[in-house]
């Protein structure tokens, strides 16, 4: 096998949650390309059928699957139906994620609990139903997003940055607690990525002046792209990183540095 043939998984099946935008349309375009089966997971059905549907287009195999990571039942009937489809999942992305900007007096109980149900429960709730399976078969690979505010900050997003921190220490924790047993546990922690869910709602001019602000604390001077991170995601659950748990793997342009 050549190396570059290490970096990429060339089949089985992927479980993607937020599928259906930014990181998790790149991810899930890369894997199925290089001939993964690929569940497509969103939150919005129409998202996660174009991708699924752009995906088969394409020549691969993609199921669309609509899913509130937040409801414990649909977990479970989501990962029922991706494996009827495609087989057992040999893969798990947690990129499902919601952002809100906000001073830390004005975060509500609601905007916190919602924060962490959607990043954490979540992750979790996706993570322990798909365990079993990968455990049986004493192999599985796992990426969870993170962010560099987990490690380093970021005002106006305490609720945010709190919720990615947790997500890092869950991954160190299920890194240890299952890799004995043949399950590898990574994380991507991006930084200013140009997706849909760091452009928000901002107009032309405001998205502007916001990239050209952030644009100055980055060494390499531009926003990251989706694919650019999903590169990294697929490098992690690959052959080439099969020596590789528990590891944080920022791709941030440099700007933790700062």
């Amino acid at each position: 096998m050549s190396i570059s043939a290490e970096n990429h998984p060339s089949r089985g099946v992927a479980f993607i949650t937020g599928g259906g935008g930014g990181i998790g349309v790149a991810t899930a375009e890369r894997l199925a390309a290089n001939g993964v089966q690929v569940a497509v997971v969103d939150h919005d059905t129409a998202l996660a059928e174009t991708v699924a549907e752009r995906i088969v287009s394409a020549g691969g195999t993609a199921l669309p699957l609509t899913l509130d990571v937040t409801d414990s039942a649909q977990v479970a009937a989501s990962v029922a139906a991706a494996e009827a489809a495609l087989g057992p999942v040999d893969y798990l992305v947690n990129a499902a994620g919601i952002f809100q900007w906000s001073n830390v007096e004005d975060i509500s109980d609601t905007d916190f609990e919602t924060m962490f149900r959607v990043h954490v429960l979540g992750m979790h709730s996706v993570t322990r139903t798909l365990l079993p399976g990968m455990l049986s078969r004493a192999a599985g690979a796992i990426v969870n997003i993170t962010s560099i505010h987990a490690v380093r900050g970021q005002s106006l997003t305490a609720h945010y940055s709190a919720a990615k921190g947790a997500i890092l220490a869950y991954t160190k924790s299920l890194a240890r607690e299952k890799s004995p047993q043949g399950i590898r546990v990574n994380a991507v922690a991006p930084g200013p990525i140009d997706t849909p869910l760091w452009r928000g709602d901002l107009d032309e001019f405001e998205l502007a002046d916001k990239m050209a602000e952030r644009s100055t604390v980055i060494p390499m001077n531009r926003l990251g792209t989706a694919d650019e991170v999903a590169a990294g995601i697929v490098f992690l659950l690959s052959p080439g990183a099969s020596y590789l748990t528990g590891h944080i793997m920022t791709i941030d342009g440099g700007e933790v540095m700062n």
